[in-house]
């Protein structure tokens, strides 16, 4: 006969999870809907594998609630959602969690990719290379990243280009070789960043 962990008591948290409890002490807590849906009440019994059953549908139960709680805050990449929730839940109900926002079109990579896309271009004037970057740090599709940069042109690069030198660079471009490196290291080309100077009539070293 399998020994049986018996339910003895159950009493509600502050965060409104119910508490189960057994000869030997504290065990877990599950919310509502599994206490009702596995029938669970004092005197219950489970076997070691029952009781690891309910603790996984129990934590992967908090793992959806805490993602409801991340999104209602922002939108999130897949990969950039189950990241934080690994922190608190082992990878199997971050996963879940995750698959269950999905589901629900809750996370969208592309959707969220193209937001983020138009939003690091035409808002903060990164350039594509820069941006390309930063999308591939949240853990999206190389292909759905491609597929929303396609969606700007050159044009808008050397657009970007011409509003950083004059907002952001204007006060040191008698210094036109240090604003070249810093828009090189922002991900612009020597060329296109020549182009652009060149537009505004402001001279390099090899111009001479």
């Amino acid at each position: 006969m399998l020994n049986k962990t018996e339910i003895t008591d159950i009493t509600k948290t502050k965060k409104g999870l119910n508490a189960l409890f057994c000869h030997n002490g504290f065990l877990f807590s599950v919310d509502d809907l599994l206490l009702a849906q596995e029938k669970i009440s004092i005197g219950s019994c489970y076997t070691q594998q029952e009781l690891s059953l309910l603790y996984e549908k129990s934590s992967t139960n908090k793992a959806v609630q805490k993602a409801y709680s991340l999104l209602s805050y922002r939108s999130h990449s897949k990969k950039e959602l189950y990241d934080k929730l690994c922190k608190n839940f082992d990878y199997d109900c971050a996963q879940a969690a995750c698959d269950k926002m999905e589901n629900l079109g809750l996370i969208d990579d592309f959707e969220y990719c193209k937001a983020k896309t138009e939003y690091l271009i035409l808002t903060k004037r990164c350039s594509l290379g820069e941006t390309r970057c930063k999308l591939l740090t949240l853990g999206i599709n190389k292909d759905i990243i491609e597929s929303c940069i396609d969606l700007y042109d050159d044009e808008t690069q050397a657009e970007n280009l011409r509003i950083l030198i004059e907002k952001k660079y204007r006060s040191k471009l008698a210094e036109p070789q240090k604003v070249v490196a810093a828009l090189m290291r922002k991900g612009f080309s020597y060329y296109e960043i020549k182009s652009a100077l060149n537009e505004l009539h402001i001279e390099t070293e090899d111009d001479y």
